[in-house]
């Protein structure tokens, strides 16, 4: 299972990002194990292309399997969401069902860049700083994040709303 960073945040529900899950044979395993974390909504931000050329095709059909909710919110590799305020009601959506104390995955394909983005977007919906939002979520991923300038401009702007 491709390792859950659990970040620090003012709600009753947990909130992690991580890789992708592995492909084919592995990803029943890898959420079977999310499910046995505790994970009861993933938001996978890979572009079809990408659930294609992974061979995640299955990721839907097994997390419902495993009554995990799914949404899909494609963003660029390496980019920022297009719509913001798209962005926002899904931040807004999931910050409700993490302070209604549910424990939510967030993943992309490595876990660092898109995930950073949209993680730090749903955080400061629950009142966390765009810069505190990075920091904490670098904390738990153990790297810099997000991936790009362009992403870091797109977080600081949270703060501008």
């Amino acid at each position: 299972m491709s390792r859950l960073h659990w970040i620090d945040l003012p709600a009753s529900g947990r909130l992690a990002i991580a890789a992708r899950p592995r492909a084919e044979d592995w990803l029943a395993d890898d959420i079977a194990g999310w499910a046995g974390e505790g994970i009861a909504v993933v938001v996978s931000l890979l572009e079809p292309a990408e659930v294609h050329d992974l061979g995640l095709q299955r990721e839907v059909a097994l997390c419902e399997g495993h009554g995990i909710a799914f949404v899909s919110f494609p963003i660029p590799d390496r980019g920022c969401p297009d719509s913001r305020s798209a962005a926002l009601r899904l931040s807004q959506d999931v910050a409700v069902r993490l302070r209604d104390g549910a424990d939510v995955l967030i993943h992309c394909r490595a876990g660092i860049g898109r995930s950073a983005v949209v993680a730090a977007c749903v955080m400061s919906r629950l009142g966390v700083s765009a810069a505190g939002a990075l920091a904490r979520i670098a904390a738990a991923r153990g790297v810099d994040v997000p991936d790009t300038e362009e992403q870091r401009a797109w977080v600081m702007q949270l703060d501008t709303r």
